[in-house]
């Protein structure tokens, strides 16, 4: 495979990368219904059959992304179904009744930094409707949905076997098997607008395309359910959509337990639980049964991502009290050693700016070089071994000519002429060029972050988290996670500098985003002239 291939394929595996062909996955759900049927005649009796527990298994395993890992029967889980006041635990159903009609949630494990932790996750709009009759209509035990031995070795050979493509659906073209039973993964993997914390429970921090993504985005449990939960269930009405002729639509249904009537297997309901009905957040509800009155209460909720997040009002502050130390160090005239000091107290500003306002990761030198610096739109700057493109906003462009202005003044006191290729620098007592160091840019950071938040310490590269919070965040203009990652400077093979393009509609989003940072941030207004 030659090396665009390799980049093309790259890029494929990333957020905004092309979703599958629905049509091609409805097809093969609706091959894998007619198997199943062949396989386990359907027996019109009052109690959950064979077929029953494999279709119930099926959608189960379908859902969570597991049919391509069960390689033996062992790898079958033993799904149990467990009430409101259980705690969750894995292959564990639970059906929540606060209204009609009850709303079903499986187990899922969210990565955290003490471990994995098991929360309850909504089943998707779509297919509640037959989870929800199969649990609450079958009186029964907890584990009747359990497959015995036989019933696994039967399941594990439907799944595993060679299927042969329906005479219903001959001349029609079906995706691979192994590809249906990855499709929730696929489609979360290309889901531009499911946030990174989002993925990294779906797909396992280990399978993230850009996992260092994770490090920089905070997301709690509450926020992550809302995010799966509408994602997964845009998954299911694809391919509801895309079955549109009246013989295959009439094929693609199953008979309900107990009841037996043919229901479509995608079919959404019009009603949902209250509690999934609040824009952006889905709470985790256990049910107390240690009161008198048995009701559910909220669970708080857990946080996945970055652990080193700052608040935005401390971030507000650090800023302000730089523009207050700022105006006492402006005076209408100069002596060369306030001069210096103004200077030199702007360059420290100035990289912080830097930092906050293009995410730029603050490396051992805090600038960029002239030569990579076009027209004040735009900068290349060689981050963790490659060119990224930077692009500038119009306060930053203001703060930076701010600066040529004052380094102009600083020039005309000293005659110095500062040779160097770095666009800002600071320059010592003997009127020496002295390149910024992460380490003094930290030492600043410390001294003016303690003086605006009392008791609070942080360092410069968490104002590159906060940078990647506030993009998570944004709702004008809403950015996608692919838009982030460009943001960030996350890339794999196939994504650095030269190998992708950006587009003039999702350039001007970047750079609407990136204008709207100082005013979220009420960064006070550079104007006026800067005398020296």
């Amino acid at each position: 495979m030659n090396n665009e291939a390799i980049k093309s394929k790259e890029r494929y595996k990333n957020s905004g990368a092309p979703f599958p062909n629905a049509q091609f996955y409805g097809f093969k759900l609706i091959a894998a219904l007619l198997r199943l049927k062949k396989r386990y005649p359907p027996l019109h009796i009052e109690t959950v059959t064979p077929f029953d527990r494999a279709l119930f298994n099926f959608l189960y395993l379908w859902l969570t992304g597991s049919l391509a890992s069960c390689k033996s029967i062992e790898d079958i889980p033993d799904i149990t179904i467990v009430s409101g006041s259980h705690p969750c635990q894995p292959n564990s159903l639970r059906s929540i009744r606060k209204s009609a009609p009850s709303w079903i949630e499986y187990a899922i494990a969210v990565p955290t930094k003490h471990g994995v932790n098991w929360q309850w996750q909504p089943i998707p709009n779509g297919l509640n409707h037959w989870f929800s009759d199969a649990i609450t209509k079958t009186k029964q035990t907890e584990k009747c949905w359990i497959l015995e031995k036989k019933e696994k070795e039967k399941f594990f050979s439907f799944i595993n076997d060679k299927w042969r493509t329906p005479t219903a659906l001959k001349g029609k073209y079906l995706t691979r098997k192994d590809a249906l039973f990855n499709y929730f993964n696929k489609m979360a993997q290309c889901d531009p607008n499911l946030p990174t914390p989002a993925k990294a429970v779906l797909l396992g921090v280990n399978k993230l395309h850009h996992f260092n993504a994770l490090k920089y985005q905070r997301r709690d449990s509450e926020q992550i359910r809302y995010d799966i939960f509408k994602a997964q269930t845009h998954y299911l009405d694809r391919l509801r959509q895309a079955i549109t002729e009246p013989a295959l639509i009439s094929l693609f249904s199953a008979p309900k337990p107990i009841t037996h009537t043919d229901s479509q297997i995608i079919h959404f309901s019009a009603k949902q639980q209250d509690y999934l009905c609040t824009p952006g957040r889905i709470p985790s509800l256990h049910y107390d049964v240690s009161t008198a009155l048995r009701t559910y209460i909220q669970s708080p909720p857990i946080y996945l991502g970055s652990l080193r997040q700052v608040k935005v009002d401390s971030v507000r502050r650090f800023f302000h009290e730089l523009h207050l130390q700022g105006q006492k160090l402006e005076q209408s005239k100069h002596t060369q050693e306030t001069l210096l000091e103004l200077y030199n107290f702007r360059v420290f500003e100035l990289a912080l700016l830097f930092i906050v306002l293009t995410s730029t990761r603050p490396t051992h030198e805090i600038t960029f070089l002239k030569e990579y610096c076009f027209d004040k739109q735009s900068v290349l700057v060689f981050d963790k071994g490659r060119y990224r493109s930077i692009w500038l906003c119009e306060y930053f462009r203001q703060a930076l000519s701010r600066y040529e202005f004052l380094q102009q003044n600083l020039r005309r006191h000293s005659s110095t002429t500062f040779d160097t290729p770095l666009m800002w620098f600071l320059v010592d007592n003997h009127l020496t060029v002295k390149p910024l160091s992460a380490k003094s840019l930290r030492q600043f950071t410390a001294k003016w972050w303690a003086k605006a938040n009392s008791g609070e310490i942080a360092v410069p590269y968490q104002l590159r988290h906060f940078f990647a919070q506030h993009a998570l965040t944004s709702s004008s203009p809403t950015l996608t996670s692919q838009d982030i990652d460009r943001l960030m400077g996350h890339a794999n093979w196939g994504e650095q500098l030269g190998s992708d393009m950006l587009f003039p509609v999702a350039q001007n989003k970047l750079t609407s985003f990136l204008n709207k940072i100082p005013e979220f941030l009420n960064l006070a207004k550079i104007e006026g002239a800067h005398h020296g």
